[in-house]
C-alpha cells in the first residue's frame, strides 16, 4: 500500500478504524506464520516423542504423541551401540575449525575482490561463483585425490582443510564490503594504515553483522554435512554424528528405529535453539549485505 492509498483510506475510514484494520490485518497473518511454523516443526516434533516411547509405539497408527510410558532405552541404546558422544565431539570440532578458519579466509579473500585492484580479478571471481552453480559430486574425485595425496583420509583435518573456502561466504561479505564508503578507508590510509591495518580497524568492525550471517550459515551446512564425511571418513572413532546415524542404520539394516530417533533428536534440537538466539544476528546480516550502493 502506498502513500496515496493509505491517505485514501483515512480519509474514507477514519484514523481509527484504520488502525483497527491494520492491527487485524498483522494479527492474522502472525497467526498464519505460527500456525504454518507448528506445521512445518511437526516432523521433528514427532521424531523427538518417538524418541522417548517404547518400541511399540515408535509406529503406532494414528501417532501417540502423548503418553505416560516415557523412557530413555532408545537414547542408551545408541550410546551403546556406537560412539555416539564421541562423533558428537568430532561435529563440534569440525564446525568450529571450519566456522572459524573459513570466516577469517571469507574475509580477506572478499576484501580482496572488493577493494584491491589486481589483474583478473573479476575474472577470477566470476569463475570463483561459477563453483555454486555446480553439483558438489563434480568436484569429489578431484578432491578425493587431493585428500588421498596430502594424507589426510580418515582424518577431521580431510573435512576441514577443503571447507575453508566458503564461496557464498566470500560472495555476500564482498558484497558487503563494497557497500562501505570508500572515504573511511582513504582516510585511513592518509594515517598510514596498511592493507591489513585498515581491513582490521575499519572494515571488520563496520561488517560484523554480516560476517556472524555467513559463520552461522556455515555452521548449518557443516554441522549436517554428510556428503563429504562419508567420502573421507571410514572408522567410526573419527565419525562425525550424522555419518554415525546412517552407519548404525546401514549396520542393522533399517533399524534400531528407537535409537535413529533419539539421535536425530540430539542433532537437531540444539541447533533449532541456536537458531532461535542467533536469527536476529543472521536476518540483520543479510539486510546489511543486501544493501545497494
Amino acid at each position: 500500500m502506498n502513500g496515496s492509498e493509505t491517505l485514501s483510506l483515512v480519509a474514507r475510514l477514519g484514523p481509527g478504524r484504520t488502525v483497527q484494520r491494520m492491527r487485524l490485518r498483522r494479527w492474522l497473518v502472525s497467526v498464519l506464520l505460527v500456525v504454518g511454523g507448528f506445521i512445518m516443526l511437526l516432523p521433528e516434533l514427532w521424531v523427538l516423542v518417538n524418541s522417548f516411547e517404547p518400541s511399540s509405539m515408535q509406529f503406532s497408527l494414528p501417532p501417540v504423541w502423548f503418553t505416560s510410558h516415557l523412557t530413555l532405552a532408545s537414547y542408551r541404546q545408541l550410546f551403546s551401540l556406537i560412539p555416539f558422544l564421541m562423533q558428537l565431539g568430532n561435529s563440534v570440532a569440525v564446525t568450529v575449525a571450519v566456522v572459524v578458519g573459513s570466516s577469517v579466509v571469507s574475509v580477506l579473500a572478499a576484501y580482496a575482490f572488493a577493494r584491491l585492484q589486481f589483474w583478473g580479478r573479476d575474472i577470477l571471481f566470476v569463475a570463483l561463483l561459477s563453483g555454486l552453480m555446480l553439483p558438489i559430486q563434480i568436484a569429489a574425485i578431484p578432491e578425493f585425490i587431493e585428500v588421498k595425496y596430502l594424507g589426510l583420509l580418515n582424518s577431521q583435518l580431510s573435512l576441514i582443510f577443503p571447507a575453508l573456502i566458503q564461496v557464498f561466504g566470500i560472495f555476500l561479505l564482498r558484497e558487503h564490503f563494497k557497500t562501505i564508503p570508500a572515504e573511511l578507508e582513504e582516510a585511513a590510509r592518509l594515517e598510514g594504515a596498511g592493507e591489513l591495518q585498515i581491513l582490521r580497524l575499519v572494515v571488520v568492525p563496520l561488517s560484523w553483522p554480516a560476517i556472524y550471517a555467513t559463520a552461522i550459515i556455515t555452521a548449518q551446512y557443516i554441522w549436517n554435512d554428510f556428503f563429504w564425511p562419508n567420502l573421507y571418513i571410514t572408522s567410526p572413532s573419527r565419525m562425525v554424528a550424522p555419518l554415525g546415524l546412517v552407519t548404525l542404520q546401514n549396520a542393522y539394516q533399517s533399524g534400531p528405529v528407537g535409537a535413529i530417533f533419539a539421535g536425530l533428536s540430539i542433532l537437531v534440537i540444539p541447533v533449532a535453539v541456536f537458531f532461535v538466539f542467533v536469527q536476529r544476528q543472521l536476518m540483520e546480516g543479510l539486510g546489511f549485505a543486501g544493501i545497494s550502493r
